[in-house]
């Protein structure tokens, strides 16, 4: 039984505990709950009381006495009066540290051995020597050894292995949890283009792309200010998913016309006016067919000769056309009808019908088929042919 100490095993219904041993000054007793320094103050000379921690059950509460070890109580001096008191005290001391020693090497086994690389443990009730196995030994200089394979994932505390305490190239795929590498453990520019899968690239992986793109038939991608969507082609153009486009009809108004497209005439209705033909239009200031419809004789005063066609009353791509390219520079030359008909054939070939009369005419190897007859006016005679 100990002389200078008390255990108690806390039952959590109270923090005050009985202190069983002598003390010459409260100074000498601590007290210590599960191995640590507790905080504790003094009911009476034979109780003390736990502040802290607060005890909940099942702790060790050890009460011990430690006399002065580095300081005499009592000093003698030559001369002096020896009291009872002093005797005592001194006494005590010597006493209560004889106590505490034994009470220490009383925990020692009495076949504990000083045997080499052994070391002392306690068994609950004293310490005996003891070879150090298992996981790790002891040399007699003190240097503690883990064995080779005794680590286990349980005895490595967390995030305590570095990359310094990893052999290069000793992890592989395999070792790491499923999507446990993330974007701060990848290096910048390391994700080349075979590290990603065929497809595995979604518009909302991709800052210029919409969340939701897609590749819907037809659409086309377009930015909107912030990303590209994916939009349907609509209005005036449409497009295949070959990339062909088409107009719509009737979409094209005048406004979408360049001024300087120069539009052939071939694309005006069914194509059979020409550019030229077009070009007669140029400085008309009114509608064609009311000029036309207004029209009365007398009022044309010139015509080019190569505008002005006589045409077919059945088939129009038979013309009659004038021309006076022949007529001298500044000269007018007048055609007068007769009254009859008149049928022109070939250059020089005239024919006349009905009685003609010929007035100061000069005929040139004329030939002459008919009957000739003579009579007289009031100037002379006049010869009158016949047909």
């Amino acid at each position: 039984m100990a002389n200078s100490k008390v255990q108690y095993t806390a039952d959590g219904s109270t923090q005050a505990f009985a202190v069983t041993f002598p003390f010459i000054s409260r100074n000498h007793v601590s007290v210590e709950v599960d191995g640590s320094a507790a905080t504790f103050s003094w009911n009476n000379d034979s109780q003390i009381y736990i502040s802290s921690p607060t005890l909940s059950g099942s702790e060790k509460v050890l009460l011990i006495r430690n006399t002065s070890q580095d300081t005499r109580l009592v000093d003698y001096v030559d001369g002096s009066n020896l009291t009872e008191t002093d005797l005592d005290l001194d006494s005590k001391q010597a006493f209560y540290m004889a106590q505490e020693s034994l009470d220490e090497l009383t925990l020692i086994d009495d076949d504990a051995l000083a045997t080499s690389g052994y070391v002392l443990v306690a068994d609950g009730t004293d310490f005996k020597s003891v070879a150090v196995s298992g996981d790790v030994t002891i040399s007699t200089a003190g240097a503690v050894t883990i064995g080779a394979g005794t680590v286990e994932t349980a005895m490595i505390a967390a995030d305590a292995i570095n990359g310094t305490r990893l052999a290069d190239d000793a992890c592989n795929s395999e070792h790491y949890t499923d999507g446990s590498i993330d974007t701060a453990h990848i290096a910048d520019v390391n994700v080349t283009t075979a590290k990603i899968a065929d497809d595995a690239i979604t518009g909302a992986k991709i800052a210029l792309f919409d969340d939701s793109y897609a590749a819907t038939n037809t659409h086309i991608l377009v930015a909107d200010g912030t990303d590209f969507d994916n939009v349907a082609v609509t209005g005036d153009v449409t497009i295949s998913n070959s990339g062909v486009t088409s107009i719509a009809s009737e979409v094209i108004g005048n406004a979408d016309i360049n001024g300087s497209a120069a539009i052939d005439a071939s694309k005006i209705h069914n194509g059979t006016v020409s550019n030229t033909e077009f070009a007669y239009l140029n400085g008309l200031g009114s509608n064609i067919q009311s000029q036309l419809d207004g029209i009365t004789a007398g009022e044309v005063s010139t015509l080019q000769d190569d505008i002005l066609r006589i045409l077919d009353n059945v088939d129009n791509t038979k013309q009659l056309a004038f021309q006076v390219s022949g007529v001298a520079t500044g000269t007018t030359r007048t055609i007068t009808m007769p009254d009859a008909n008149v049928n022109l054939g070939s250059m020089g070939d005239v024919t006349l019908t009905g009685s003609q009369t010929l007035t100061n005419k000069t005929l040139t190897s004329p030939v002459i088929d008919g009957t000739w007859s003579s009579y007289t006016t009031s100037t002379g005679k006049a010869l009158v042919m016949g047909f």
